[in-house]
């Protein structure tokens, strides 16, 4: 008897915990004098890219054999912790400005945006988003998956992605990166930015960047990679000017 209710009562909390978290519904308004989504508070654009400094490694190849749904033949799925375009320069680097901005409050995007999971990996690997903005988790798969979101600053969750066409929608309030993980597919992971204004972007071809529509004044722009960690650069930009800058990141 003793066994049967130990056993019940981990049922129960093992399913509390498989549905709930934080950031579930709809996210809350913005408070009063943020500045719209969209709305321009200046004209100046800092863009550049992302490089690799050393030889680039190889990608070691991902085995998705206790998961025959997730075989593609002829493809051989890879790591994406680590991928340098054909011309040196790195995908998956989240480029933001950590400072410069002042006391601005700014409004998250109406549109949510998306994180698939599809041929057994997380789409995109990095996923760039505002603080409440929307976040739609989708499975593309047949595969039964799940996403297990943690950080240190919001609420963990975890959901169920039964089968194919499952949606779910959440949101983080505040700025951190989450780490985002399948429990059921060792191999799958991926990371949310969820950065607190809209001066953000995640290199991919080429390793290019672009942060438009930003305002005179002096910023502290940071990039980020999972495995090769972070740099920064402080730049001034005057009201219409156009700065390129190049981050380096290597082991």
């Amino acid at each position: 008897m003793w066994r049967a209710a130990a056993a019940g009562f981990c049922a129960l909390v093992a399913a509390a915990a498989w549905g709930c978290g934080g950031g579930a519904g709809e996210p809350p308004p913005p408070p009063p004098g943020a500045i719209p989504a969209g709305r321009s508070i200046g004209t100046a654009v800092l863009s550049g890219r992302a490089v690799f400094k050393g030889t680039p490694p190889t990608r070691r190849a991902i085995v998705m054999s206790g998961e025959a749904s997730c075989h593609r033949p002829g493809a051989q799925p890879l790591s994406e912790e680590v991928i340098v375009n054909p011309d040196g320069t790195l995908r998956n680097v989240f480029v933001h400005i950590v400072a410069g901005l002042g006391d601005r409050v700014f409004a998250p995007p109406a549109d949510p945006t998306e994180m698939d999971q599809a041929g057994c990996v997380f789409v995109p690997h990095v996923l760039a988003a505002q603080a409440d903005q929307v976040i739609v988790f989708k499975n593309s798969d047949p595969a039964v998956h799940n996403v297990h979101a943690k950080g240190a600053a919001n609420p963990p969750f975890n959901i169920s992605m039964s089968g194919q066409g499952r949606t779910a929608r959440r949101y983080f309030s505040r700025p951190e990166m989450v780490r985002i993980r399948c429990d059921i597919h060792a191999w799958m992971g991926a990371f949310i930015a969820v950065d607190g204004g809209p001066f953000h972007a995640v290199t991919a071809d080429a390793g290019a960047f672009s942060l438009a529509g930003l305002p005179a004044g002096t910023f502290t722009v940071e990039a980020w990679h999972e495995t090769l960690g972070t740099s920064r650069q402080t730049i001034a930009l005057a009201e219409g000017e156009h700065r390129e800058i190049e981050f380096s990141l290597g082991p």
